[in-house]
Protein backbone atom coordinates (compact mmCIF):
# COMPACT_ATOMS: atom_id res chain seq x y z
CA UNK A 1 0.00 0.00 0.00
CA UNK A 2 1.27 3.51 -0.82
CA UNK A 3 0.64 4.96 2.89
CA UNK A 4 0.03 3.58 6.61
CA UNK A 5 -3.36 3.81 7.45
CA UNK A 6 -4.42 1.11 9.74
CA UNK A 7 -7.17 2.77 11.09
CA UNK A 8 -8.78 2.91 8.42
CA UNK A 9 -7.64 -0.36 6.75
CA UNK A 10 -7.32 -2.35 9.79
CA UNK A 11 -3.91 -3.51 8.25
CA UNK A 12 -1.28 -3.00 10.31
CA UNK A 13 1.70 -4.41 8.05
CA UNK A 14 4.67 -2.59 8.78
CA UNK A 15 6.36 -2.94 5.64
CA UNK A 16 3.33 -2.61 3.62
CA UNK A 17 1.01 -4.92 1.25
CA UNK A 18 1.82 -4.84 -2.48
CA UNK A 19 3.68 -6.85 -4.63
CA UNK A 20 7.05 -5.88 -3.72
CA UNK A 21 6.17 -7.29 0.12
CA UNK A 22 5.30 -10.25 -1.24
CA UNK A 23 8.65 -11.87 -3.15
CA UNK A 24 10.32 -10.05 -0.41
CA UNK A 25 8.74 -11.85 2.71
CA UNK A 26 9.01 -15.27 0.77
CA UNK A 27 12.52 -15.00 0.18
CA UNK A 28 12.95 -13.83 3.90
CA UNK A 29 11.16 -16.51 4.94
CA UNK A 30 13.52 -19.10 2.87
CA UNK A 31 16.37 -17.96 4.82
CA UNK A 32 14.86 -17.64 8.30
CA UNK A 33 14.18 -21.35 7.62
CA UNK A 34 17.43 -22.61 6.48
CA UNK A 35 18.72 -20.26 9.41
CA UNK A 36 16.53 -21.64 11.89
CA UNK A 37 17.31 -25.05 11.05
CA UNK A 38 14.37 -26.29 9.43
CA UNK A 39 10.51 -25.89 9.52
CA UNK A 40 9.67 -27.24 13.06
CA UNK A 41 13.63 -27.66 13.87
CA UNK A 42 12.31 -27.80 17.91
CA UNK A 43 9.78 -30.48 16.98
CA UNK A 44 10.66 -34.18 17.76
CA UNK A 45 10.32 -36.26 14.44
CA UNK A 46 7.71 -38.11 16.28
CA UNK A 47 5.82 -35.20 17.08
CA UNK A 48 5.67 -33.71 13.45
CA UNK A 49 5.03 -37.33 12.42
CA UNK A 50 1.35 -36.87 14.03
CA UNK A 51 0.50 -33.76 12.70
CA UNK A 52 -2.90 -33.73 10.56
CA UNK A 53 -3.94 -30.28 10.68
CA UNK A 54 -1.89 -27.38 10.54
CA UNK A 55 -2.85 -23.91 11.11
CA UNK A 56 -0.59 -20.39 10.16
CA UNK A 57 -1.18 -17.02 11.57
CA UNK A 58 -0.44 -14.49 9.10
CA UNK A 59 1.01 -16.61 6.31
CA UNK A 60 1.36 -13.46 3.97
CA UNK A 61 2.42 -14.96 0.42
CA UNK A 62 2.30 -18.30 2.31
CA UNK A 63 6.32 -19.23 2.41
CA UNK A 64 6.16 -21.48 5.30
CA UNK A 65 3.26 -23.22 4.91
CA UNK A 66 3.37 -24.60 1.62
CA UNK A 67 6.81 -26.19 2.72
CA UNK A 68 5.26 -27.33 5.02
CA UNK A 69 2.11 -29.29 2.54
CA UNK A 70 4.95 -29.57 0.51
CA UNK A 71 6.79 -31.96 3.25
CA UNK A 72 4.17 -33.76 3.89
CA UNK A 73 0.83 -34.26 1.50
CA UNK A 74 -0.81 -36.00 4.26
CA UNK A 75 -0.81 -32.39 5.94
CA UNK A 76 -3.88 -30.36 5.86
CA UNK A 77 -2.81 -27.00 5.91
CA UNK A 78 -4.73 -23.83 6.48
CA UNK A 79 -3.42 -20.62 6.56
CA UNK A 80 -4.96 -17.09 7.06
CA UNK A 81 -3.89 -13.39 6.45
CA UNK A 82 -5.63 -10.00 6.18
CA UNK A 83 -4.08 -9.04 2.65
CA UNK A 84 -6.39 -10.22 0.06
CA UNK A 85 -3.57 -10.24 -2.09
CA UNK A 86 -1.34 -12.07 -0.10
CA UNK A 87 -3.66 -14.95 0.00
CA UNK A 88 -4.19 -14.50 -4.09
CA UNK A 89 -0.44 -14.74 -4.35
CA UNK A 90 -0.40 -17.85 -1.82
CA UNK A 91 -3.14 -19.74 -3.53
CA UNK A 92 -1.53 -19.29 -7.12
CA UNK A 93 1.73 -20.68 -5.52
CA UNK A 94 -0.30 -23.39 -4.44
CA UNK A 95 -1.98 -24.13 -7.26
CA UNK A 96 1.19 -23.21 -9.36
CA UNK A 97 2.60 -26.41 -7.25
CA UNK A 98 0.45 -28.83 -7.03
CA UNK A 99 -0.03 -28.41 -3.50
CA UNK A 100 -4.43 -29.30 -3.17
CA UNK A 101 -3.57 -29.82 1.05
CA UNK A 102 -3.13 -26.06 0.84
CA UNK A 103 -5.79 -23.67 1.36
CA UNK A 104 -5.82 -19.54 2.12
CA UNK A 105 -8.48 -17.26 3.67
CA UNK A 106 -8.48 -13.74 4.13
CA UNK A 107 -8.74 -13.21 7.72
CA UNK A 108 -7.22 -10.42 10.45
CA UNK A 109 -5.65 -11.77 13.22
CA UNK A 110 -6.89 -9.37 15.19
CA UNK A 111 -10.21 -10.92 15.26
CA UNK A 112 -11.71 -14.06 16.99
CA UNK A 113 -10.21 -16.98 14.59
CA UNK A 114 -13.25 -18.21 12.34
CA UNK A 115 -12.66 -22.18 13.20
CA UNK A 116 -14.76 -24.66 15.69
CA UNK A 117 -12.40 -25.54 18.89
CA UNK A 118 -9.47 -28.33 18.70
CA UNK A 119 -9.27 -28.38 14.62
CA UNK A 120 -5.86 -28.31 15.02
CA UNK A 121 -2.69 -30.43 15.81
CA UNK A 122 -0.45 -27.23 15.39
CA UNK A 123 -1.23 -23.36 15.31
CA UNK A 124 1.39 -21.35 14.03
CA UNK A 125 2.09 -17.76 14.03
CA UNK A 126 5.71 -16.43 12.54
CA UNK A 127 7.16 -13.26 12.34
CA UNK A 128 4.51 -11.18 12.93
CA UNK A 129 5.24 -8.87 15.47
CA UNK A 130 5.09 -5.71 12.99
CA UNK A 131 1.78 -6.72 11.49
CA UNK A 132 -0.19 -7.65 15.32
CA UNK A 133 -0.39 -4.21 17.45
CA UNK A 134 0.73 -4.97 21.29
CA UNK A 135 -2.65 -5.13 22.67
CA UNK A 136 -4.18 -7.65 20.18
CA UNK A 137 -1.38 -10.65 21.61
CA UNK A 138 -2.97 -11.77 24.45
CA UNK A 139 -6.12 -12.36 22.84
CA UNK A 140 -4.62 -13.64 20.04
CA UNK A 141 -2.86 -16.45 21.93
CA UNK A 142 -6.21 -17.40 23.71
CA UNK A 143 -7.91 -17.90 20.27
CA UNK A 144 -4.36 -19.36 19.08
CA UNK A 145 -4.98 -22.05 22.14
CA UNK A 146 -9.19 -22.22 21.13
CA UNK A 147 -8.51 -23.48 17.97
CA UNK A 148 -5.85 -26.08 19.01
CA UNK A 149 -6.68 -29.94 19.96
CA UNK A 150 -5.76 -30.72 23.57
CA UNK A 151 -2.22 -31.98 23.18
CA UNK A 152 -1.86 -30.22 20.73
CA UNK A 153 1.25 -27.09 19.81
CA UNK A 154 0.99 -23.21 20.06
CA UNK A 155 3.92 -22.10 18.69
CA UNK A 156 5.40 -18.80 17.82
CA UNK A 157 8.39 -17.35 15.98
CA UNK A 158 9.73 -13.85 16.14
CA UNK A 159 12.64 -11.65 15.30
CA UNK A 160 14.14 -8.48 17.03
CA UNK A 161 13.82 -6.44 14.16
CA UNK A 162 17.04 -5.34 12.19
CA UNK A 163 19.15 -7.19 15.11
CA UNK A 164 23.10 -5.55 15.76
CA UNK A 165 25.30 -4.13 12.98
CA UNK A 166 28.40 -2.01 13.05
CA UNK A 167 26.49 0.29 10.90
CA UNK A 168 25.63 3.69 12.12
CA UNK A 169 23.34 4.16 9.20
CA UNK A 170 21.24 0.86 9.97
CA UNK A 171 21.26 1.46 13.64
CA UNK A 172 19.55 4.44 12.86
CA UNK A 173 17.35 3.55 10.68
CA UNK A 174 16.55 0.46 12.73
CA UNK A 175 15.46 3.11 16.07
CA UNK A 176 13.39 5.10 13.31
CA UNK A 177 11.50 1.72 12.94
CA UNK A 178 11.17 0.92 16.46
CA UNK A 179 10.22 4.30 17.25
CA UNK A 180 7.60 4.35 14.66
CA UNK A 181 6.46 0.90 16.02
CA UNK A 182 5.73 2.41 19.41
CA UNK A 183 3.92 5.32 18.08
CA UNK A 184 1.59 2.40 15.98
CA UNK A 185 1.01 0.59 19.47
CA UNK A 186 3.59 -2.46 17.54
CA UNK A 187 6.56 -2.21 20.35
CA UNK A 188 6.15 -4.67 23.24
CA UNK A 189 8.87 -3.06 25.79
CA UNK A 190 9.46 0.58 26.82
CA UNK A 191 12.73 0.81 25.35
CA UNK A 192 12.96 2.10 21.56
CA UNK A 193 16.27 0.66 20.49
CA UNK A 194 14.51 -2.80 20.64
CA UNK A 195 11.09 -4.06 19.59
CA UNK A 196 10.84 -6.59 22.45
CA UNK A 197 9.27 -8.88 20.12
CA UNK A 198 10.39 -12.25 21.62
CA UNK A 199 10.46 -10.95 25.38
CA UNK A 200 6.76 -11.74 26.54
CA UNK A 201 6.02 -14.81 23.86
CA UNK A 202 6.11 -17.35 26.65
CA UNK A 203 4.24 -14.90 29.04
CA UNK A 204 1.56 -15.24 26.51
CA UNK A 205 1.34 -18.62 25.80
CA UNK A 206 1.43 -19.52 30.04
CA UNK A 207 -1.25 -16.64 30.05
CA UNK A 208 -3.25 -18.59 27.81
CA UNK A 209 -3.23 -21.89 29.26
CA UNK A 210 -0.35 -23.48 27.75
CA UNK A 211 1.70 -26.37 29.51
CA UNK A 212 5.12 -27.64 28.62
CA UNK A 213 6.15 -24.22 27.32
CA UNK A 214 9.75 -24.41 26.19
CA UNK A 215 12.11 -22.01 24.02
CA UNK A 216 14.29 -22.13 20.98
CA UNK A 217 17.04 -19.34 19.96
CA UNK A 218 18.11 -18.73 16.52
CA UNK A 219 20.53 -16.12 14.74
CA UNK A 220 21.25 -15.20 11.11
CA UNK A 221 24.52 -13.59 10.78
CA UNK A 222 24.69 -11.42 7.69
CA UNK A 223 27.91 -10.13 8.17
CA UNK A 224 30.82 -9.44 5.30
CA UNK A 225 31.85 -13.08 4.06
CA UNK A 226 29.08 -14.60 5.54
CA UNK A 227 26.51 -17.18 4.00
CA UNK A 228 23.51 -14.75 4.32
CA UNK A 229 25.53 -11.62 3.58
CA UNK A 230 24.73 -10.91 0.24
CA UNK A 231 20.63 -12.01 0.29
CA UNK A 232 20.13 -10.45 3.35
CA UNK A 233 22.06 -7.38 2.53
CA UNK A 234 19.64 -7.42 -0.43
CA UNK A 235 16.66 -7.82 1.30
CA UNK A 236 17.42 -4.95 3.59
CA UNK A 237 17.50 -2.13 1.01
CA UNK A 238 13.96 -3.54 -0.18
CA UNK A 239 12.89 -3.21 3.11
CA UNK A 240 14.00 -0.29 3.99
CA UNK A 241 12.43 1.35 0.71
CA UNK A 242 8.97 -0.26 1.87
CA UNK A 243 9.27 1.05 5.22
CA UNK A 244 9.20 4.34 4.03
CA UNK A 245 5.28 5.23 3.60
CA UNK A 246 5.54 3.88 7.39
CA UNK A 247 8.35 5.90 8.91
CA UNK A 248 6.57 9.28 7.15
CA UNK A 249 3.36 8.22 8.42
CA UNK A 250 4.62 8.19 12.13
CA UNK A 251 6.67 11.21 11.86
CA UNK A 252 9.67 9.50 12.71
CA UNK A 253 11.61 10.81 9.96
CA UNK A 254 11.56 12.77 6.64
CA UNK A 255 12.03 11.32 3.10
CA UNK A 256 15.48 13.05 2.89
CA UNK A 257 16.67 11.15 6.01
CA UNK A 258 15.50 7.73 5.14
CA UNK A 259 17.03 7.85 1.50
CA UNK A 260 20.80 9.38 2.77
CA UNK A 261 20.46 6.50 5.39
CA UNK A 262 19.59 3.90 2.81
CA UNK A 263 22.36 5.39 0.49
CA UNK A 264 24.65 5.32 3.51
CA UNK A 265 23.68 1.24 4.58
CA UNK A 266 24.47 0.39 0.71
CA UNK A 267 28.01 1.60 1.19
CA UNK A 268 28.45 0.05 4.59
CA UNK A 269 27.35 -3.27 3.76
CA UNK A 270 30.24 -3.54 0.87
CA UNK A 271 32.62 -3.06 2.96
CA UNK A 272 34.74 -5.89 4.21
CA UNK A 273 34.38 -4.71 7.85
CA UNK A 274 30.77 -4.86 8.19
CA UNK A 275 28.94 -7.17 10.97
CA UNK A 276 25.26 -7.97 11.24
CA UNK A 277 23.50 -10.48 13.38
CA UNK A 278 19.47 -11.23 13.67
CA UNK A 279 18.44 -12.53 16.79
CA UNK A 280 15.14 -14.57 16.90
CA UNK A 281 13.01 -16.95 19.14
CA UNK A 282 10.23 -19.85 18.77
CA UNK A 283 8.13 -20.14 21.62
CA UNK A 284 6.15 -23.10 22.14
CA UNK A 285 3.69 -25.21 24.47
CA UNK A 286 0.89 -27.58 24.65
CA UNK A 287 -2.83 -27.02 25.12
CA UNK A 288 -3.68 -28.90 28.22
Amino acid sequence: MATYEPERTRNFYLLGDSQAEMVQLIKTDQLFTTAMGGLLPEQPEQEIAHLHDVLDIGCGPGGWLLEMAYANSRLHATGIDVSQGMIDYARALASANGLDNAQFHVANAIDPLDFPDGTFDLVNARQIEGAVPTAAWPPLVKEMVRVTRPGGIIRITSVEWGGVTNSTAFQTLERLMIGGATRAGLNHIPDERWLGATILRSRYLRDAGCVNIQERPSLLDFSAGSEYCQPMNQQWVIVFELIEPFLLATGVATKPEIERLRQQFSIDALEDSFRGILYMLTAWGEKP
